[in-house]
């Protein structure tokens, strides 16, 4: 009789230890299942907040200056000037995606391109379209054309990257956005390395050589 209960014992004792097993492998499952959905979530909403964000050009018809299909408000049209990258100025404020940013001072504002540490002499990826990621050289905007974040010429429909650190547009020739004085834009080519002419002289690295 005490065999059978102590027997009867010791198998009460081995269920409850494989139950216990069981619902201990059960919560280790559960316990990974949570953490599995956790991280899954946490990844999902860092590849959406890193997603990236794409630039538009500012617009320009009689109505005043867009961004996107949203009107600018309180622009001065004589000295704004579409920087890029979202950014654009005039007189009074710095915009960024068309909304003005606070406390930034228009006249010391410059914008950093990236790669802005320009070599004496470069070769020349011409992009005909809106390109605000153009990572050096000259950069064409909707209404400007800028070297290295600054102001060159407001005539960005004429404007031609040469190649070699040269560029013109309609009324100039400029190197390294430096105006070349007395160069004739309508005859200009580059030749290599660094040189270049016009009908009347010939050039280096924005030089007349003598």
């Amino acid at each position: 009789m005490l065999i059978d209960s102590f027997s009867d014992y010791l198998c009460s004792h081995k269920t409850n230890i494989e139950k216990r097993i069981i619902m201990e492998k059960a919560n280790l499952n559960s316990l990974f299942c949570s953490c599995c959905i956790i991280f899954m979530t946490v990844f999902s909403l860092s590849a959406i907040a890193q997603a990236p964000h794409r630039v538009q050009p500012y617009s320009f018809n009689r109505s005043g200056v867009f961004y996107g299909h949203q009107p600018v408000a309180g622009i001065d049209m004589q000295t704004f000037v579409d920087l890029g990258y979202g950014y654009a100025k005039d007189r009074y404020n710095v915009y960024y995606e068309g909304r003005i940013l606070p406390f930034v001072d228009p006249l010391t504002f410059r914008l950093n391109v990236p790669g802005s540490t320009f070599p004496e002499i470069y070769p020349s990826y011409p992009d005909e379209s809106y390109a605000p990621f153009h990572p050096e050289g000259y950069v064409k905007t909707s209404n400007a054309v800028l070297f290295n974040g600054r102001k060159i010429s407001d005539n960005p429909q004429n404007f031609q990257d040469l190649g070699w650190g040269y560029a013109k547009d309609s009324f100039e020739v400029y190197y390294m956005g430096r105006k070349i004085e007395g160069a004739m834009t309508s005859s200009f080519k580059v030749l290599k390395n660094g040189y270049a002419e016009d009908t009347f002289e010939t050039y280096y690295m924005g030089k007349v050589v003598k």
